[in-house]
């Protein structure tokens, strides 16, 4: 075991196969002996790192757990380099290499020589070390390794691994290589969804999450094809007048066994596959019969929200599509608006503005969703097609309670003046709040204050109610209130 592990660490981080020296001529080594080393090499080490690769690592550590002493403890960690791609994409292979020996770098200079280490995949690393899942100073050594990685760098790019670990144990968790590498994943599967700079414990509930999470893709699928999706539209009101401005459509989904679904759950599982675009279509579609039905019963419910998901904007014909939908319907583009989130416009600027300007040609309305929680900078926001700004919930909650939270949300406010965007506050549940977001100056505001999301049915109703139910919120009646501008009645 020692010799094996050893060869694993001692390998330099260059390229470079042990016995071979690259000034020797093949004459000398020959031809057919230095082909057969360097295969012989390849096949057991990855050659940009010396460390083992994924089929010789499990082996070594299948020979390892075989040859372990009754009461002994293996920990497996694996660490998931987050941000390689995104070097590679922004700078290229030689970036990308540095990152790699960087992270190879440090994780030699922070294990111990009987360490087993070996790269899984091209951002995926692991190593495996005798360690009791109840040793608190051995738990931290496996920390040390991790803290160590999360301040590295490398020296031509000034680009530091962003990184997620899971640990599993044998035997407590599992008694083979392949579980150990298996659960080691989930646990930095879940490190890297919670962002955590922790190695995390492999626990049974994750399998049960990845299990979840695979029949739940699968059943939606279904229940796009049964219709067992249905959507609830939440009033949006001027905070002035009191006005019924529109609505945003949400989706749900019952399930015949399991009930409601919640959209925090199985929205993201769409995100990760091609049913995303499938839930987009069902929810515009929705929105845009239940406009005309609206119509057709005389009734003005105003404006209509749709959410969009970064996973459609990266759609090549994602505008196309939405105007060949729209044509559909015999309704116009600008009672329409596209609510989307900050997610891609950080990823990707260049990608998300030309949808946007794609959009907008199409005459719909955009609004920027969940403002505020993502950072983007003000320079961004003026380069795009924007309507609306919504501000997140987070800044309304208590904000009656908190000066700090009051001034940023005047700020944020005024910048959206400054840029021409009208302003929608998420998420008002108390008349405290409501007076707060009034005197700083939000536009409109939506939230249990004024109604839960509702049924199609529900919300024909509440429409008719309002002008009596919101004299008790303290809006003043349509002949005191003073003219004001209609939220969305910014000119194209």
């Amino acid at each position: 075991m020692q010799q094996s592990l050893d060869a694993s660490l001692s390998l330099p981080p260059e390229a470079v196969i042990p016995g071979i020296s690259f000034r020797d001529t093949l004459s000398e080594a020959g031809e057919d002996d230095l082909r057969r080393r360097i295969i012989a090499y390849a096949n057991r080490y990855d050659v940009q790192t010396g460390f083992f690769n994924f089929k010789s690592f499990q082996e070594e550590l299948d020979a390892l757990l075989d040859r372990l002493p009754a009461g002994a403890e293996v920990a497996t960690v694996w660490i998931d380099v987050l941000n390689l791609r995104r070097e590679f994409g922004l700078w290229g292979v030689d970036a990308a290499e540095a990152l790699v020996r960087a992270v190879a770098s440090t994780m030699r200079n922070n294990l111990e020589k009987d360490a087993l280490v070996g790269r899984i995949t091209s951002n995926c690393f692991a190593f495996a070390v005798e360690v009791s899942k109840a040793d608190t100073m051995g738990r931290s050594r496996l920390q040390r390794v991790l803290d160590a990685l999360l301040q590295a760098g490398t020296t031509e790019f000034e680009a530091a691994p962003e990184v997620a670990a899971g640990v599993a144990f044998s035997p407590s968790d599992a008694d083979s290589a392949e579980d150990l590498l298996r659960f080691s994943s989930l646990a930095a599967a879940r490190a890297r969804y919670t962002h955590s700079t922790s190695v995390l414990s492999f626990q049974p509930g994750m399998r049960m999450l990845l299990m979840r999470s695979h029949l739940l893709e699968m059943e939606i699928a279904k229940a796009l094809d049964r219709n067992e999706l249905s959507m609830l539209f939440q009033p949006k009101v001027d905070l002035v007048s009191g006005e019924v401005l529109g609505s945003e459509a949400l989706m749900r989904w019952h399930h015949p066994e399991w009930g409601a679904v919640p959209p925090a759950e199985f929205i993201p599982i769409a995100e990760r596959s091609t049913l995303i675009h499938r839930v987009f279509d069902f929810s515009l579609r929705s929105a845009l019969a239940n406009l005309a039905r609206w119509s057709d019963l005389g009734v003005s419910p105003g404006l209509v929200s749709v959410n969009v998901s970064a996973a459609n904007l990266r759609r090549d014909d994602f505008a196309r599509h939405v105007r060949g939908v729209l044509a559909e319907y015999p309704i116009s583009p600008a009672d329409v608006e596209l609510e989307v989130t900050e997610t891609l416009l950080l990823d990707d600027e260049e990608l998300f503005a030309a949808r946007m300007h794609q959009l907008k040609t199409i005459g719909v309305r955009l609004a920027i969703d969940d403002f505020g929680t993502r950072y983007t900078g003000f320079n961004i926001l003026q380069r795009l097609p924007l309507d609306t700004m919504k501000i997140d919930r987070c800044f309304i909650r208590g904000i009656h309670r908190s000066v700090d939270m009051r001034t940023l949300c005047g700020t944020i406010i005024a910048m959206a003046r400054h840029m021409r965007l009208r302003t929608v506050a998420e998420g008002i549940e108390e008349l405290e709040e409501l007076d707060v977001m009034q005197q700083i100056g939000c536009d409109a505001g939506q939230g249990y204050l004024f109604q839960r999301p509702m049924s199609v049915g529900d919300f024909t109703a509440f429409l008719r109610e309002w002008p009596a139910r919101r004299a008790a919120l303290g809006f003043a009646t349509p002949e005191e209130a003073c003219e004001v501008d209609p939220l969305y009645g910014i000119s194209q």
